[in-house]
């Protein structure tokens, strides 16, 4: 089995929110993980919207060629998104 390494962005989100700014950003992040070497990017789709946009995950899904693995609550407003936008994969995060 080959071990994968997938790399949570949610953070960088997080400290662009507390700034009300654009930097730093969440797809720059990403596009440094995806040049590293990194398998995958992972990120947490909350319902509050505190880390991730909608936004950003509709440009992390058109933006990266290593996959996109989606943390999203199983409600109804998430499956929503995912049908419109199908990132690569899904974690149901209760």
């Amino acid at each position: 089995m080959k071990i994968r390494l997938g790399v949570n962005i949610d953070h960088v989100a997080t400290l662009r929110n507390a700034r009300n700014g654009l930097h730093p950003d969440p797809i720059r992040a990403a596009k440094i993980v995806e040049s590293s070497g990194a398998d995958l990017v992972v990120a947490h789709l909350r319902e509050d919207r505190r880390h991730i946009t909608d936004e950003d995950v509709i440009n992390l899904i058109r933006k990266l060629s290593i996959p996109l693995q989606l943390e999203i609550a199983p409600t109804y407003e998430m499956l929503d998104f995912i049908l419109k936008y199908k990132p690569d994969r899904i974690c149901l995060v209760p």
